[in-house]
């Protein structure tokens, strides 16, 4: 179980309003630690990103649970959006986003199944390679 990163500005880690989480970008860290930098593609490789995006869908989850008092709160997962920084020329942010869509359902089974969006980006907060944010039905 992952613990709850605090936000690195003025803002906050989840908002839940009408039974929907919104939950803001999570880096791959450990508190102020980045545990993975650089670009995909160029230092990076896809599996080293795949275990990045997968730690950034434990670090949503766990915002959710700190806000929820726990993960069978989460009802479904209703999207996921990654941002992928790659070298120039990189197309695969899809099979980096791969790791966190199979941790989520790893973790949640069909409550975890969800729409999602890949975005590939110059850079990313810290010199992160990924950050995901999501949104998720939860129940009070």
């Amino acid at each position: 179980m992952s613990s709850v990163n605090k936000p690195g500005g003025n803002y906050l880690p989840v908002i839940i309003h009408a039974g929907i989480a919104y939950v803001s970008g999570q880096l791959p860290r450990r508190g102020e630690d980045l545990l993975y930098a650089g670009k995909v593609g160029a230092g990076v490789d896809i599996a080293a990103a795949q275990e990045a995006a997968a730690l950034c869908a434990d670090l949503c989850i766990a915002a959710i649970n700190h806000a929820t008092g726990g993960e069978d709160r989460i009802v479904q997962v209703l999207q996921l959006v990654g941002y992928v920084a790659g070298a120039p020329g990189f197309t695969q942010q899809s099979q980096v986003m791969n790791g966190a869509s199979d941790r989520l359902i790893e973790r949640l089974g069909d409550r975890g199944r969800h729409t999602r969006t890949s975005v590939g980006v110059a850079e990313l907060p810290r010199g992160a390679p990924v950050e995901l944010n999501m949104i998720a039905a939860v129940r009070a």
